[in-house]
C-alpha cells in the first residue's frame, strides 16, 4: 500500500448513503465533543473532487489552528447519473457519442435536503442550519440551480460551471435566489469553450452573465473569479481556492450568527 493510499484512507471515511457512495472527512476534534455539531459541505462528483481535496487536509487543520477559518465536515456525493442528477431539466447531448440530458436535478436535490441531510445530522453531527455546496462543471450547475428552488444551503461556491446548460440564463432571468444562503462564489476560465462548437461555445461568456444576474438579484455577497485556462485546466487548484474561499465564508459565520 503506498503512502498516498495510506493518506486518503486517513483523511476519508467511505460509506454509503441510498445507492450513492460518499467520501466523508471529519475534522480534529469531531471525535473528542459528541455534542457539539458541525458545518457541512456537500461536494458533487466526489469521486474527481477526492482527488483534489484530499491533499487539503493538512492545510486546513494548520488553518484552523491558527484560528482562520472554522472546522467542517466535508462530504463528497459520488453520482449514480450525473447527466440526470445535475441538470435542472432535460436537454439535448452536446455531442451525438452521448446521451440527452435527462433533467432530474430537483428529485436529486429533495433527496440531499428531506434524506442525505437528516442522516448527516444524526450520523455525524451536522448542523442542519449551516450546510454549503461545492460543484465543478454541471455540480457547480445544480448548486446555483437550487439556490433558486431550495433555502437551506449556506454558502454553494461553483467552479467552472456549466451555465451554458439550454435555457439557463433564460431561466436565471426569470427566477429569484434564496435569500436564506450568506454568499456565491463562480470562478470560470476565460478560455473555456474555446474550439467547441453549439452551447458550450458560450461557456465564458454565460458564466460572466450569470455572475451579472446572480450580482443583480441576490442580497448577499458574489464573487466572481477567473483564470485564463479552458474548462478542465487547474483543476486542483480550482477545487483548493473554493474550498478555502468556503473555509473562510463559515469562519466568518462565527460573528454572525442568526
Amino acid at each position: 500500500m503506498n503512502a498516498e493510499k495510506k493518506e486518503e484512507e486517513l483523511t476519508f471515511i467511505e460509506t454509503q448513503w441510498d445507492n450513492h457512495k460518499l467520501y466523508v472527512y471529519l475534522p480534529p476534534s469531531w471525535e473528542k465533543d459528541k455534542k457539539r455539531t458541525y458545518p457541512t459541505i456537500l461536494v458533487q462528483d466526489g469521486d474527481q473532487a477526492r482527488k483534489a481535496l484530499a491533499p487539503m487536509k493538512k492545510e486546513l487543520e494548520a488553518l484552523w489552528s491558527k484560528g482562520t477559518g472554522r472546522e467542517f465536515i466535508l462530504v463528497m456525493i459520488c453520482p449514480v447519473d450525473r447527466l440526470s442528477e445535475y441538470t435542472p431539466w432535460p436537454g439535448p447531448a452536446m455531442s451525438p457519442r452521448f446521451p440527452d440530458f435527462k433533467g432530474n436535478g430537483n428529485q436529486y436535490l429533495e433527496s440531499l435536503k428531506t434524506s442525505l441531510l437528516p442522516w448527516l445530522c444524526k450520523t455525524y453531527q451536522t448542523d442542519i442550519r449551516n450546510v454549503s455546496m461545492l460543484g465543478y462543471s454541471l455540480g457547480g450547475l445544480i448548486g446555483v440551480y437550487a439556490l433558486t428552488i431550495q433555502n437551506c444551503w449556506r454558502h454553494v461556491a461553483g467552479i467552472c460551471s456549466s451555465f451554458w446548460y439550454h435555457d439557463w440564463i433564460s431561466y436565471l432571468e426569470r427566477n429569484s435566489i434564496s435569500e436564506e444562503t450568506r454568499s456565491i462564489y463562480l470562478h470560470y476560465g476565460t478560455e473555456e469553450g474555446k474550439g467547441k462548437t453549439g452551447p458550450m461555445e458560450k461557456a465564458a461568456e454565460h458564466a460572466a452573465k450569470t455572475g451579472q444576474l446572480l450580482i443583480e438579484k441576490f442580497s448577499g455577497k458574489v464573487t466572481i473569479t477567473t483564470d485564463q485556462g479552458g474548462h478542465h485546466s487547474y483543476a486542483d487548484q480550482r477545487y483548493r481556492n473554493g474550498l478555502l474561499w468556503l473555509n473562510e465564508e463559515i469562519g466568518a459565520d462565527i460573528s454572525n450568527q442568526p
